[in-house]
């Protein structure tokens, strides 16, 4: 069954019992993300809470230009790491040439000898290898004359590996020195994105500590907010005069009141669930006191104002724990209940957002109690 009340019933955060909700703080500071060391800590001027604020601010918009700076620089990086991985794979290439035209220039040098051996050996029988050896004569010119062809051949061979050599040994020098060139501009880059994201954590950290400053000055504020409302309803307990209440229908005996009171106080930390009834899972603020006080045998109606409508009134002054508390819309309707626990605070389920916790009876909107 669902609950009736407006969901924006009791004011936000913790009380005097409890820390300040987080929920409170939402919107206060915005997402992190950063480099330049922007700020330290500077005195606040005027409001604490607006300085606080401010400064938050003023961190954030740096963060966000700072961002697009690191996108920038990582970009560049990655550009720089494939320029340098394609000069590798240029040089490494070169390299595998000269081993691959040194390999050939041993194997024409082979074959030029085996060539040369060859010829000798086809020249004739032996009478006619025996002259091409001999000194002297047409045989011994000719003889010349094949050692300096052949010769020649392997010269002019060698000359050319000798000269694509020095070429390739050119290129990769040149390769070599525009890899130095880039490997140097990879590491400037790789420095300066270090250095980006140092800058980054350091202004997260800064931002950190403004959040913290701002959730202490916000919980402050609202403890004073309180204060100042348990202070106005302290003042007029006692002296309140409610209105004519209509007459309260008979209840079981209201024995089990610390029972009561123990059974909300369990549910502390459980979340506000519009239309909530289930313990552990989720509340509203008259589903939690009919919950309640049924683990004390005591059944009362499920809105809070079937609630106040069915239960007998008692003072503001003669509020005992276990009691319940309503608040209204200055029409007579009633939206919200919350159970008395004693020291001027009530468990409740709050609103939307926030959970089931302890907080002192705030004034605005207060109707009265009952006992049931």
């Amino acid at each position: 069954m669902a609950d009736v009340e407006t969901h924006s019933t009791a004011p936000p955060g913790g009380s005097f019992r409890r820390s300040v909700h987080p929920a409170a703080l939402a919107g206060v500071v915005v997402t992190l993300l950063s480099s330049a060391l922007l700020l330290a800590s500077r005195p606040a001027a005027g409001d604490p809470l607006s300085s606080a604020r401010a400064q938050a601010s003023q961190i954030t918009a740096q963060l966000q230009a700072d961002a697009a700076r690191v996108d920038a620089i990582s970009q560049q990086y990655e550009a720089a790491q494939v320029n340098v991985q394609s000069l590798d794979n240029q040089i490494e290439q070169i390299r595998n040439t000269v081993t691959s035209d040194q390999a050939q220039v041993q194997t024409d040098q082979k074959k030029l000898r085996q060539e040369a051996i060859d010829a000798y050996m086809s020249s004739g029988n032996d009478a006619g290898i025996e002259s091409l050896f001999a000194a002297g004569g047409e045989s011994a010119a000719l003889s010349s004359e094949y050692r300096s062809e052949a010769s020649g051949n392997i010269s002019n061979t060698i000359d050319q590996l000798n000269v694509a050599q020095k070429a390739l040994a050119a290129q990769q020098q040149q390769l070599q020195v525009t890899q130095a060139q880039a490997q140097t501009a990879l590491n400037q880059v790789a420095a300066s994105q270090q250095a980006a994201e140092a800058a980054v954590a350091s202004q997260e950290a800064t931002l950190s500590n403004v959040k913290g400053q701002i959730a202490t000055l916000v919980a402050q504020q609202q403890a004073a907010e309180q204060a100042a409302q348990h202070a106005a309803f302290v003042a007029r307990v006692g002296s309140v005069n409610l209105p004519n209440l209509p007459a309260a229908p008979n209840l079981p005996a209201a024995g089990g009141a610390s029972t009561a009171v123990a059974a909300a106080e369990s549910q502390i930390g459980v979340p506000y669930v519009w239309g909530g009834e289930s313990p552990g899972a989720g509340f509203d603020c008259s589903g939690l006191t009919q919950w309640s006080w049924r683990q004390a045998g005591v059944g009362i109606p499920r809105t809070a104002q079937a609630q106040y409508d069915a239960i007998a009134h008692v003072s503001l002054g003669a509020l005992q724990p276990g009691d319940l508390v309503f608040w209204g819309n200055g029409t007579g309707g009633i939206y919200h209940v919350g159970m008395y626990v004693g020291g001027g605070d009530v468990v409740d389920a709050p609103q939307t957002g926030e959970t089931v916790h302890i907080q002192p009876i705030w004034n605005s909107g207060l109707v009265g109690a009952g006992r049931p």
